[in-house]
């Protein structure tokens, strides 16, 4: 988990509105955060990931009982998650919402990962709560699982139930007042935190179906994405270089030419690369496995085509750097990761 990777700070203000009705102090919530008091009336105010821990921890150090998350969690609605929620809305139906959720997760205001797995039954959506301090896994773990069932009733316009809930926590000696609200019994001490959503829910049209909508929203959750996960914790420097390297996807751009483009002489982008632990074939690759799995995932294009927008002379030749990437072919990673659409 990047903690320093910035984020929408709408997670925070749910947090905060359940201080309030709970009596705690918002000063006690935001102490030791840094987060700044007008970042929640500032537009498209933004926060980093630690940020957002740090109100947590706060919270839960005034006030801790199972279930605050699952409270939390019903806040979050498909306009809390911006141009994700958007493009959630317009899919055809609630399998290929799930699809778009797992491929732009990091826009999902999750503070752990999240991922799809398909099962016989249908789809769980799965929290992983380990890289987690241990204070703070149960909140959001709860958060998360209460947020996504209500995204998914709002998706459908219908209370939806989801055939299984589970997490890894054990049962609290009250768990049944903190939980009562959910809609079916939360199994505990269980193989996974996740959501088993049903194959009849998840392949029902979605009412506000639009594919034209769809397609633009995946395309501008692909630039977010880019923009916000460039490198978190890198330099300007490293910042510049991944620009170029994304500016110019179908050229197979050598370091010097890179050094160029910025100002600076091959030796010394190494040297100020290496500085930073970094090598200008790392940050090459990045840019183009990220660029070939958008294509592979979001687009039409066969093999030959994607091959030439990054650059490669042949279908062969970007198969061999992917599986490099990946440990897999491009053909088998696209059909994985088809399989929910």
């Amino acid at each position: 988990m990047d903690w320093r990777q910035k984020r929408d700070a709408s997670g925070v203000r749910y947090v905060l509105e359940i201080a309030e009705e709970h009596a705690v102090s918002i000063t006690a919530c935001l102490a030791g955060s840094a987060i700044a008091a007008d970042t929640f009336s500032a537009f498209n105010g933004k926060i980093e990931a630690w940020q957002e821990l740090a109100v947590i921890r706060n919270l839960l150090q005034q006030i801790d009982h199972p279930g605050l998350g699952i409270a939390v969690g019903r806040r979050y609605h498909l306009t809390s998650l911006g141009i994700l929620g958007f493009t959630m809305l317009a899919s055809e139906t609630l399998m290929n919402a799930l699809s778009t959720l797992d491929r732009f997760q990091s826009l999902a205001l999750a503070i752990c990962p999240v991922k799809t797995e398909v099962e016989p039954r249908g789809v769980w959506v799965i929290f992983d709560e380990r890289v987690l301090p241990e204070d703070t896994r149960r909140f959001v773990v709860e958060r998360g699982l209460s947020a996504v069932m209500s995204v998914v009733s709002e998706l459908m316009q219908c209370d939806v139930v989801p055939l299984e809930v589970q997490v890894r926590f054990d049962a609290p000696p009250d768990a049944h007042t903190g939980y009562s609200e959910l809609p079916t019994s939360l199994q505990f001490a269980a193989p996974r935190n996740g959501v088993l959503f049903a194959n009849d829910d998840l392949h029902h049209p979605l009412p506000q179906a639009n594919l034209a909508s769809r397609f633009q929203g995946e395309q501008l959750c692909g630039r977010l994405i880019q923009e916000i996960q460039l490198s978190p914790n890198g330099s300007s420097l490293v910042h510049r270089v991944q620009q170029v390297l994304l500016e110019n996807p179908s050229s197979l751009l050598t370091s010097k030419d890179v050094a160029t483009c910025i100002g600076l002489s091959d030796r010394t982008l190494h040297r100020r690369l290496a500085d930073e632990g970094l090598s200008f074939r790392q940050l090459n690759d990045q840019i183009k496995q990220r660029l070939a799995k958008q294509m592979l995932s979001a687009s039409t294009l066969d093999m030959h085509s994607i091959a030439q927008h990054l650059g490669y002379a042949e279908a062969a030749s970007f198969s061999r750097a992917f599986a490099r990437w990946t440990g897999q072919n491009p053909g088998h990673w696209k059909r994985t990761h088809k399989a929910l659409d």
